[in-house]
Order: C-alpha cells, then structure tokens, then sequence
C-alpha cells in the first residue's frame, strides 16, 4: 500500500508548561497541508523491518519515526509478518512541518488497512502517541486544536488557503527548541482561546490578527525576518514559522500571488514549495 504522507503547519503555537511526566505541554491549531512524502508499505510471511529512503541522511534504523511505527504495531497485534517501508522524501528534516510524524502516521495507516481489525481506533490512536507527539495529529489530519502533548484533540472548521513554505539551510533540533523554553523570562505568548473561537465560528481573518508562534521567541533563524517580510510584502495575510523551525510560511487568497512570492523566496533559502492546506488525511 502507498499513501500520502502530509506535512503539517501550526497556525498558532504556544507552551503553557512541563506535564508531570516531563513532557511539554502544547496549546496549538495543526493544519495538514499538500507538502507530502509518499511511503510505500508492504507486508510479507518473514519477519522483521526494512526502511529504504530517498534521502540517505534519513536513518533507517530503530532510530526512525516509521520504523518505531510499524515495530509497535506489530507487538500490539503480536503479528510475525515482515514489513518493508520506502520513503520518498519530499517534507524537509528539522524544519518543523511534522515530516517524520507523517511518515510514521502513513505506516500505521497503512498496516491497518492491510491487517483490517487487528486493531481498534483506540489501540491504532494509542500507537500513535507512543510514537511520537505529532503522530496522532497526523494519523487523523485537517484542522485541530491540539493540546497537552498533541493527544488531546478537537476538530476545527475546515481552513483553505494557498501556502508557501520556505526553509532556510540551517535545521532546528526540536529537543534544544524546548529546553530554551525552560530557561526564559517574560516570553510573550498568544491567545490561543481567541484564535479557537473566531477559528470555530470560520471567521480565520480575526483568528490570524490573534496569531503566532511561541518559538519566534525562543529560536534565532538567521534569515527568517527577511522570510518573513518578503511573504508579507507579496501578499501573505499570515505568516509564521511551523513547530519549533526552522521552516517559515504564508498564507495567500490565490495562487498567483502564492507563486510571487515562491520566485522571490527562491532567492533567498534553498527550499521553498507552494501547496494548499488539506482538509483531512
């Protein structure tokens, strides 16, 4: 079975604290978006797992998100088959866009359908989440809040528009992302509540005057204001950076503008891509 793996975005991001199991807390809205990878599983009578990827600095080994992916579910359904996963890689690493997560998110999908009941939603969301934070959220997709580590989730309207994202060379390790978090004072954070409201009613344009992310704080990405400011100056009516960076995007009414501003970013950092939000998985 092939899927789409989608990359995600976080409309607004903030911290609000450290779980007592020492996890961060969360309080974000995730939108899917149409940057994918596309992983390929299949399932045979031996046992073990094999990962191949297009991009060779991706491990391959236990250390792999589809790898841990596909080793809990098959302890959770006690199956002896063998899995092979190929991952064409199209979501940048360290940028913040969930590609990993996605990629995980595609194996399971995959492997339940093709071990239909083996198991639950429940058992399948529960796999997810011991995988890693983002996985649930990709497992289901769209548009949601997400909160505590990203497990609690509650669905939102669904929210189009046209995206550019763009990466800057240098990639942010997500783990010393968090740990500044921990060491700051007097951090600005957004009102998460109010985005949810006018996001809840579809009103996105007074969601976004309400909007950024946390770790526009808390991380230093050299070229990011220039990103920023060459989105907002071609139309963009939000930008941001995604997760913990180092990716910025914008979001436009139309692709013609979307496009303009793809040109200009092409200039500036080596990655840029223009795709539309996801209204599911």
């Amino acid at each position: 079975m092939e899927l789409a793996a989608f990359a995600k975005i976080n409309l607004i991001l903030d911290l609000t604290g450290v779980l007592p199991d020492g996890y961060h807390a969360i309080s974000t809205v995730m939108q899917s978006v149409g940057l994918c990878d596309r992983v390929r599983v299949d399932i045979s009578d031996g046992g073990g797992i094999e990962i191949a990827c297009s991009d060779k600095t991706v491990p391959t080994d236990s250390r792999n998100t589809a790898f841990r992916a596909a080793r809990l579910f098959l302890a959770k359904t006690g199956s002896a088959c063998g899995v092979r996963i190929y991952i064409e890689k199209h979501i940048p690493h360290e940028a913040g866009l969930g590609g990993g997560s996605a990629d995980a998110a595609a194996v399971l999908r995959a492997l339940d359908g093709m071990m239909p009941d083996a198991v639950t939603a429940d058992e399948l969301f529960d796999i997810a989440l011991n995988v890693g934070a983002d996985v649930p959220f990709c497992l289901r997709g769209g548009t949601a809040l997400c909160l505590n580590k990203g497990e609690v989730m509650a669905p939102l309207p669904a929210f189009g528009a046209w995206c550019v994202i763009a990466k800057p060379d240098a990639g942010v390790s997500t783990g010393k992302a968090f740990s500044r978090f921990d060491g700051a004072e007097r951090l600005r954070h957004p009102d998460v509540t109010d985005f949810v409201f006018y996001a809840s009613r579809g009103e996105w344009r007074s969601a976004f005057s309400r909007a950024f992310n946390i770790f526009e704080e808390l991380t230093d990405v050299a070229e990011g204001d220039s990103v920023k400011k060459t989105l907002n100056e071609n139309g963009a009516f939000f930008s941001s950076m995604s997760g913990s960076g180092s990716a910025y995007y914008g979001l436009f009414e139309n692709e013609r503008e979307a496009q303009t501003a793809a040109e200009k970013l092409r200039l500036q950092v080596p990655f840029v891509t223009v795709c539309e939000t996801v209204s599911g998985k």
